[in-house]
């Protein structure tokens, strides 16, 4: 397994909702680290193979990756579903 960061985007309409949807994606297993609830972003770090979990929850928009191998950062970014 590979632990990675994340930055999680939610969308316009579930801003209002965002302390909820931290909550969801804890629960799928986020290690959720700050809530940017003027930006609308969730960050913090989780296993690799569970982040597909993130983007079934209502109000996900985009999830951002930022891996760690031998000093050098790769940033892959996922499309959630339309809100």
């Amino acid at each position: 397994m590979s632990r990675v960061n994340v930055a999680v985007a939610v969308a316009d309409d579930a801003q209002d909702r965002i302390y909820e949807v931290a909550a969801a994606c804890r629960a799928l297993g986020l290690d959720h680290s700050a809530t940017l609830a003027v930006v609308g972003v969730l960050t913090g770090s989780m296993e690799s193979e569970g982040l597909a979990k993130l983007l079934t929850v209502p109000g996900v928009l985009t999830v951002e990756i930022r891996e760690l191998r031998s000093g050098i950062t790769e940033r892959i970014q996922c499309r959630g579903r339309e809100a």
